[in-house]
Order: structure tokens, then sequence, then C-alpha cells
């Protein structure tokens, strides 16, 4: 899928979203803080939100952050992390693979992630309750949750409560980190 793809799957499932509550464009940017005309050229496939927007919306209308990505899934399905054009942000160094969207009444979903050499990434907290589970595939990760700092190599992992006020993903390092992220959702069922 392309970034032309993406743009027109994630517009169509915002609009798709709004029009389920009943919503004018006025009322989601006022639940969401995301600008009106940004909305706009988001669910026309104008504009490709990045990762902060994307959350900034999900948080709003009380969905998972995949939830503009879910299409309809066989009973086996093989993800390439190749094929899968990422969310990015931080002028392209952190980037966001999705390779299982959170399928309806399931609790959670896996992306991929990347960070390049130097890439600090700052994190909207998610919903009460929201979980990551984070596992380090390549490189050092530095994750902040508040005041405190971890820093996290290759094979090692880490869970949190991810409405902290504060968290955010670093790469101190000269080489690029990697690292699989699954998110929990405990209410589910609303999403």
């Amino acid at each position: 899928m392309d970034k032309e793809q993406l743009s027109q799957m994630i517009g169509e499932k915002l609009k798709q979203l709004r029009f389920e509550r009943n919503w004018s464009l006025d009322q989601l940017a006022k639940q969401t803080g995301v600008s009106k005309p940004m909305l706009g050229q988001i669910e026309r496939g104008e504009s490709n939100p990045t990762v902060s927007t994307l959350w900034k919306i999900a948080k709003g209308l009380n969905v998972s952050f995949t939830a503009f990505l879910e299409e309809e899934k066989p009973n086996v399905t093989v993800v390439d992390r190749r094929n899968i054009e990422p969310i990015t942000e931080e002028q392209e160094s952190f980037k966001v693979y999705p390779l299982f969207l959170k399928p309806f009444n399931k609790p959670f979903e896996i992306f991929s992630v990347q960070l390049e050499p130097g890439c600090e990434h700052h994190s909207e907290p998610h919903t009460r309750g929201v979980e990551e589970y984070i596992v380090v595939e390549e490189g050092e990760l530095t994750l902040y949750i508040n005041e405190q700092s971890y820093t996290l190599e290759k094979g090692q992992a880490i869970h949190f409560v991810t409405d902290q006020a504060y968290h955010r993903y670093g790469n101190n390092q000269k080489e690029a980190c990697t690292f699989t992220m699954l998110i929990y959702y405990p209410n589910s069922s609303h999403e």
C-alpha cells in the first residue's frame, strides 16, 4: 500500500467514524483538538496525518490507533513489514509499521517501530488503562515515563500503563533501534 492509498483509507475510515456519531467537522475538531481544516483534508485523503495527529483523533473518538486502517482479514494472515507503508513523524526518523490492526472486540494491536539515531518521539497519553508492551529487536531504546528513564537493549522488554502524563521514546545510539509494540485496550468492546 502506498502513501496515497494509506491517506485514502485513513480518510474514509475517519469520515465513517464521524458519521456513525452524527458529528460535524466542528464537533470532531472540538473533541480531538485537531483543526477543522486538517480534519477535512484527512477525510478527503489530501493529507497523511502524523502519528501524533492520528493519536489525538483516535483518543477523541475513543478508538484504537489503527481503527483507521482496518480491513477484512482472513483466518490466517502473513505480514511482511517490507510491504507496509509506515506512519511517520520527526522528519521520518520515527516510523510505525502497523503489523496487526486491532480487530473489532479484540483488546490489542501490534506494531513494529523504528527510531533512527538521535530520534526522540514524545507520545500523547492514551485512554485510561491502556497498556504498552515493548520488546527491543535491534539497537537500544531509551524510554522515559514521567521522570524515570529506562534503557533497553536487544532482547529486553518493558510493560507500562500509557495514561501516564508523559512518555517518550529515544534512540541515543549511532544505529537504528527497532522494537515490537503491543498495545492492550482493556475496554475493547467500546472500540
